[in-house]
């Protein structure tokens, strides 16, 4: 049973991460945030939470990190609140002209990119149109952490046919979809988050998402896919 402190502890973590991507001590978490209690007692909840697999160590004698699991948990909890909850940052308003729907993709893609800072993308795989956006922030905010794994997902945008195929064999549900870490299936995109929404546009499906690294605003960027268009 995790105690109040417990998951307060858990949820300055998690957000310390998705904000500074640092490995959080207890005595740094006690200098950012007023909890009362000892350094001691703060590192005993860590090893409890260790022990449940929702924070790790980096490596000894080091702070804590959140997992997958605890991140899948926290997208979870904001996957259930009201639309009012997520939407914390209000979105550009426009509408949408679907006639062409070439069009529609590079403007969707590039508003979304616009308002996420992140790597947005639309797919119409029956029409093989494919567009993505945001890619030149992405290598500005990520090169001197990712180092050349960036270029594994520039690659990946740029062989159109092979994305669309990748995208379209997601398990994807007609809601709003986030794949964490390992639930992504290549490899080399454990590092990285996908939420992706499907869509049906003149009677075919599409799909409309995010790619980005796993420090991310998910309540925004959540919010960003899910109401962009309706």
């Amino acid at each position: 049973m995790l105690t109040n402190r417990n998951i307060e502890i858990l949820k300055i973590i998690v957000l310390e991460y998705l904000e500074t991507w640092w490995v959080l001590w207890s005595k740094l978490l006690l200098q950012k945030y007023d909890l009362w209690v000892s350094s001691a007692t703060v590192r005993n909840d860590m090893a409890k939470l260790e022990e449940l697999e929702l924070v790790y160590q980096p490596y000894n004698s080091a702070g804590r990190l959140p997992t997958s699991k605890w991140l899948r948990a926290f997208v979870n909890y904001l996957m259930e609140q009201t639309p009012e909850h997520l939407l914390q940052v209000k979105n550009d308003s426009k509408s949408w002209n679907i006639k062409n729907i070439w069009d529609f993709s590079s403007d969707i893609s590039n508003n979304l990119a616009k308002n996420t800072s992140e790597i947005a993308f639309f797919i119409a795989p029956e029409k093989n149109i494919m567009n993505f956006s945001g890619t030149w922030n992405f290598l500005e905010k990520n090169h001197k952490r990712l180092w050349d794994s960036i270029f594994s997902i520039i690659k990946m945008l740029e062989e159109k046919e092979n994305f669309i195929k990748f995208i379209s064999n997601f398990p994807i549900n007609p809601w709003i979809n986030v794949f964490i870490w390992e639930e992504n299936i290549l490899p080399f995109l454990k590092d990285y988050t996908i939420i992706v929404k499907k869509l049906i546009i003149d009677w075919n499906v599409s799909y409309l998402g995010l790619i980005w690294s796993l420090k991310m605003n998910y309540s925004f960027n959540i919010s960003a896919v899910n109401w962009i268009i309706k």
